[in-house]
């Protein structure tokens, strides 16, 4: 892949980075947009396809590894992603044309996006027609959740719900038609670009929350979480898990879980806080949830010495 020189920010071929601070145009054209060399890196090595990069000098060299990688896996005809799931179902590949790859200045750079996050690259991933991963989401297993969140309007929270889940080995994450969308900008930036890594399922606005219905159906176990009375304590629900699948449930902070989903759910379980405190942030919640279940699987790491 032969590096093409952009002297002017004018250029027809980067039209596509002048609006990348434009969620809405950026859904329109099929794209969203990965900033810095960790989220750049993620997106070249995930199974969404690169469709272009713009990058400086000095941010081409810290890339070329990976640019290198993923041109090759795509001549090769494989996703580059080698840390998919070996029973998740496998997507039909076929050989995917390299990504179009523009070096420019820095000051260039920052005129062409409009902000200042790009940390000397950006690069442009193509949005599947549903929003999802492609190859689809695999199902929960023991130690391996599936996190699902209900109406997570705040992409902050849903990029750090993500970091989170990858952290304490979740399988991927399903996501409500009114979550906020993963591959937005600041959801990427946020889950360190783990929603490019893990994946996940964007549910139909007219299946909802009938995806939930079919995990159940495959013997998954629901469980809610709310900060409801009548819920169960975290702990005696983990003391008692018997290690199957699991699929762990979060709203937002103003209604919590919908009443729809709470009626298909098998529990609900509550964290147990000081009574001067009503509530955590959900992404806080689901990370000590997601710790506390994936101790109980057996995952009891120690600290050294």
């Amino acid at each position: 892949m032969n590096p093409v020189t952009i002297d002017a920010i004018d250029d027809p071929r980067i039209g596509d980075f002048r609006v990348v601070s434009d969620p809405a145009l950026m859904r329109e054209r099929g794209l969203f947009v990965a900033e810095g060399s960790l989220a750049v890196e993620r997106l070249l090595a995930s199974r969404f396809r690169t469709r272009a990069l713009l990058v400086t000098e000095s941010a081409l060299a810290r890339l070329k590894p990976a640019i290198d990688a993923s041109v090759e896996s795509s001549l090769a005809g494989a996703p580059s992603d080698a840390a998919a799931p070996s029973d998740a179902a496998a997507p039909s590949v076929v050989s995917a044309p390299a990504p179009d790859l523009y070096v420019t200045g820095s000051a260039e750079l920052r005129r062409i996006t409009g902000f200042r996050f790009h940390r000397g690259c950006l690069a442009l991933g193509e949005r599947p027609p549903d929003g999802s991963t492609p190859g689809g989401l695999p199902p929960p297993r023991a130690g391996a959740p599936v996190v699902t969140l209900d109406a997570v309007a705040d992409p902050d929270n849903v990029g750090a719900i993500f970091r989170n889940a990858a952290a304490f080995g979740a399988a991927g994450v399903l996501l409500s038609p009114r979550c906020a969308d993963p591959l937005y900008r600041k959801a990427i930036r946020t889950s360190m670009a783990t929603t490019l890594s893990l994946p996940f399922q964007v549910a139909a606005t007219d299946d909802w929350p009938g995806p939930l219905e079919r995990l159940r159906d495959d013997r998954a176990r629901l469980i809610a979480l709310t900060p409801a009375p009548g819920a169960a304590d975290l702990g005696s629900v983990t003391r008692s898990s018997s290690g199957g699948p699991l699929v762990l449930i979060a709203g937002n902070e103003g209604d919590g879980v919908s009443q729809a989903v709470l009626e298909r759910c098998d529990a609900t379980v509550r964290i147990p806080l000081d009574p001067a405190v009503d509530s955590l942030n959900v992404a806080t919640a689901v990370a000590i949830v997601l710790q506390r279940f994936h101790e109980a699987t057996g995952h009891q790491d120690t600290l050294p010495g």
